[in-house]
């Protein structure tokens, strides 16, 4: 199926799923790398686990902005392909080598500065001494990631999402593999802990940037260049937006990470157990939300190709019945985390008071996950109709609650960790109700007929 331009004229079901799977297992597999390490490095030591913890939800922070920025620009890759314009998709995935490689210079300096940074953010000197070492060896993975990541969002746009999936798939099995080694010590190495499977996660990701750049290099290297004024205009169009919506995106995120991630430290701050029952609970919704994620991706591209065709009334069909679609499958996902919460939490832990504090928490992430998934397709249906201020303006402005919501449940008022979990669904709540009311709002200003395509690139640089 190409992107875009194959899609069935209205919503198609089945047309949906068969987009949605590839880029559901490569999401859910990445999710699946980062319980896996939990787990191993829990079952090694708890704190061996809050240090990573700790050293993953603070560094992670600054790569998920890194790759908003290129995958940003990178949602034209598909327009392009789409409308013959191969030649033009590929430059538009080179752009990003340089920005790529420069941007994970920045991660690895962060990393090499973990300690330090942890103890100016407020952390116990333990736990910064503890988290310092996992976030230098993390760091020193960061250019082969974004690299991973760029090329990943380019295969998906030029339709060859199946080796994407292959990809995440076999790095699992190769990130287990590692972590038997490194993090218990095997083969006459002495055990790392956090330590090993951090290094674990860097050899796969530079495992991981080269298999996926590499064979994304193959694909239309030598398409001769296309000169049709269609072509001339989208070309133009693309190299003035690419980078306003990757720094779009990145901003989003920026301040989202701002507002958020203080809640590792806050839950660092109410001690270790406290930080590692979040920190599981976290990691046991990872699946669901990237589930969501995946799907709510594969509804921006149907409803990138509906606006073009039909108009913003078709669209909207679209829109809403993706999003009727994903509800059903997290709706699943949260019931079965609540049902088995005791056997996910077994899964983490031995230590009885962890165990207990990780199945008290799982109903509440289940629930958050539910109601993100839905902002995940407002969003992405959003910015399909190449919206950005508006969507922006609702997710920063829906977590300016969150933290300090976060911090009145959770400390002053006695919560604990649980207080978190509230604040986090509050927050999710108004983000939610929001963004459904912008697109519909947006939706209901349809004109009649679709747009011509130079006509579509002139709104698009135009449009918030």
């Amino acid at each position: 199926m190409s992107t875009g331009a194959q899609l069935p004229r209205g919503f198609d079901s089945k047309a949906f799923l068969r987009l949605a799977l590839p880029m559901i297992i490569s999401r859910a597999g990445l999710a699946a790398m980062g319980i896996a390490d939990g787990i191993m490095v829990s079952r090694f030591q708890a704190h061996e686990f809050a240090w990573l913890s700790l050293a993953e939800g603070t560094l992670g922070r600054l790569l998920d902005v890194c790759i908003a920025f290129l995958i940003g620009g990178l949602s034209l890759v598909p327009r392009h392909f789409a409308r013959g314009d191969k030649a033009g998709a590929r430059r538009i995935w080179l752009r990003t080598f340089p920005i790529a490689i420069a941007l994970g210079l920045l991660g690895l300096l962060a990393g090499l500065c973990g300690t330090q940074l942890l103890t100016m953010m407020g952390q116990k000197q333990e736990l910064a001494a503890g988290a310092g070492p996992p976030m230098a060896i993390l760091g020193a993975g960061y250019p082969a990631a974004l690299l991973a990541i760029a090329a990943a969002v380019y295969l998906e746009g030029i339709n060859r999402p199946q080796f994407v999936a292959a990809s995440i798939v076999i790095a699992n099995l190769l990130n287990i593999a590692l972590n038997w080694v490194f993090v218990g010590g095997h083969f006459g190495l002495n055990a790392m802990g956090a330590r090993g499977s951090a290094l674990s996660t860097t050899l796969v990701r530079c495992a991981l940037g080269i298999a996926l750049a590499g064979f994304a290099w193959r694909f239309h290297k030598n398409e001769a260049e296309t000169v049709s004024d269609t072509h001339r205009a989208e070309r133009a169009a693309s190299r003035r937006l690419q980078w306003r919506l990757g720094a779009g995106a990145a901003v989003t995120v920026a301040a989202m990470v701002v507002l958020t991630a203080p809640l590792t430290l806050i839950a660092g701050r109410l001690g270790i157990l406290p930080l590692a029952a979040f920190s599981a609970c976290v990691n046991l919704s990872g699946p669901a939300a990237l589930l969501a994620l995946g799907m709510a991706d594969a509804a921006g591209i149907y409803v990138a190709a509906e606006a073009a065709r039909g108009g913003l009334r078709d669209a909207a069909v679209v829109a809403w019945s993706s999003l009727r679609l994903t509800v059903v499958p997290i709706l699943v996902a949260a019931a079965i985390l609540t049902i088995f919460a005791t056997s996910f939490a077994n899964l983490y832990t031995l230590d009885l008071h962890l165990r207990l504090a990780v199945v008290a928490g799982i109903p509440f992430v289940g629930f958050i996950v539910l109601i993100d998934s839905v902002g995940f397709i407002m969003v992405s249906s959003l910015r399909a109709l190449r919206e950005t201020a508006w969507p922006t303006s609702i997710e920063i402005g829906s977590m300016l609650i969150l933290l300090p919501l976060a911090t009145l449940l959770a400390s002053h008022w006695g919560y604990g960790v649980q207080g978190l979990f509230m604040a986090m669904m509050t927050a999710g709540i108004v983000r939610a109700a929001c963004l459904v009311w912008r697109f519909w709002w947006r939706t209901q200003e349809a004109e009649p007929e679709p747009r011509t395509r130079i006509e579509n690139l002139e709104l698009e640089c135009r449009v918030k």
